[in-house]
């Protein structure tokens, strides 16, 4: 090879090489510039996710994405993607559902509970105070009782009960109990504390949680019942006298003359009011909503003489309220005012318990009385609702005179 022919060759390499070096450059500069946008939209994605908290998008070991979401501690919901963009907007759409967010919650919390529950009940050790109340709380009072009675309960556990929430079931003695119950201060709050005890334990025994009920041992604690007043006939006279013109006289009315729980008589409505009796079928509870009535049942109260006039005024087709938008306190300082004129210290509820009195002053039989206000039980209305007053017993006692005195020998 000549020498004019080597150094073509040399010069055509060189060349080569160069434009060889110069597609090497661009080529990384090229794929630097891509790498730099890819990680700059990463970086925005990943600032976008922050918003959502308890989310994570990661890719998975076979190169697919999955994005988990935090439905609540230890319980997670994945959505899967072929790319990241695609996993991204699942969770997005997902996150932006607030329904379907809120479904996967409950049904993740309901899954929780029966396994809880289910480890509860299968569990070689006893369950605490606190898991049992939970369980007791949502499979016995919630179904049954109304929301009045379940925020009740809920109160005494969180004052009172509380205190035994670690304790093991099968651990509490009765001598332990009893002093438990020893240091609740009030009596009326001790009484309901020991029952709402004894109940929690006798289902606890019935559903095999625990093999002894330790409260058949403890000793009930002393109460007595405040006696529930009702007014004499002069003072119910006097009250009606001066309540007559009053905004709420219909409601004091309801109470007395008809026997309505305030509640009840503050829940009707003028299409309620029927030619010759009221349907009672709901009640204000002590949120100030429209609630069912005590028992949940709807009843027929006949309309008595002493009302007829107030509810010829009151009855028409019209579903609204009588007495406007509910409230539990609807005729309260009202009432109070007129008390406090009169020099009476009666509260509202005592007009119900006196048309108690009043039906068993005129003879009816407890049975009907209970059934016109609404009690699931007779022993209920005598216990709590008829009062026997001075001037009640001593028209007992004239009855009594008054027959035995046509039998005595002439």
């Amino acid at each position: 090879m000549d020498d004019k022919t080597r150094e073509f060759l040399e010069n055509l390499i060189k060349a080569f090489d160069e434009i060889a070096g110069r597609i090497t450059y661009f080529i990384s500069y090229s794929d630097g510039v891509s790498n730099a946008a890819q990680a700059a939209s990463d970086s925005k994605k990943e600032d976008e996710m922050k918003q959502y908290k308890g989310v994570k998008v990661k890719q998975r070991l076979d190169g697919r994405w999955y994005g988990r979401i935090t439905l609540m501690p230890g319980i997670y919901y994945d959505v899967y993607g072929v790319t990241q963009e695609e996993c991204f907007q699942k969770v997005k759409k997902f996150m932006n559902s607030p329904k379907l967010l809120k479904d996967k919650q409950r049904g993740a919390a309901e899954r929780q509970r029966k396994r809880q529950e289910e480890k509860m009940m299968n569990d070689s050790t006893c369950c605490t105070m606190r898991e049992w109340h939970e369980y007791w709380m949502r499979n016995f009072k919630q179904p049954n009782l109304k929301g009045s009675s379940i925020r009740f309960l809920s109160n005494l556990w969180k004052n009172h009960i509380i205190r035994l929430a670690d304790e093991k079931m099968d651990m509490l003695t009765p001598a332990k109990l009893q002093e438990f119950l020893s240091s609740v201060p009030k009596d009326a709050v001790r009484r309901k504390v020991y029952v709402t005890l004894g109940d929690m334990f006798r289902k606890a025994l019935a559903m095999d949680v625990i093999h002894k009920n330790p409260m058949e041992a403890v000793m009930p604690p002393r109460y007595k019942a405040k006696e529930r007043a009702a007014m004499e006939p002069e003072e119910q006279r006097l009250f009606l006298q001066a309540a007559k013109d009053a905004e709420y006289y219909p409601l004091y009315a309801l109470m007395l003359f008809e026997g309505l729980r305030t509640g009840e008589a503050k829940a009707l409505r003028h299409c309620d009011i029927k030619e010759d009796c009221i349907i009672v079928r709901a009640a204000v509870n002590d949120l100030g909503e429209i609630d069912t009535t005590k028992t949940g049942c709807v009843r027929r109260v006949p309309i008595f003489a002493a009302f007829k006039p107030i509810a010829d005024k009151l009855r028409s087709p019209s579903t609204e309220l009588i007495f406007g938008p509910p409230s539990k306190h609807t005729g309260n300082d009202e009432y109070r005012e007129i008390m406090k004129a009169l020099g009476m210290d009666y509260n509202m509820y005592t007009l119900r318990h006196t048309f108690a009195t009043n039906c068993a002053r005129a003879g009816v039989v407890t049975k009907q009385v209970s059934l016109w206000m609404g009690h699931t039980d007779v022993s209920m209305t005598l216990r709590y609702y008829t009062n026997i007053s001075e001037s009640f017993e001593a028209a007992n006692v004239k009855a009594i005179d008054t027959n035995s005195t046509q039998i005595l020998p002439k």
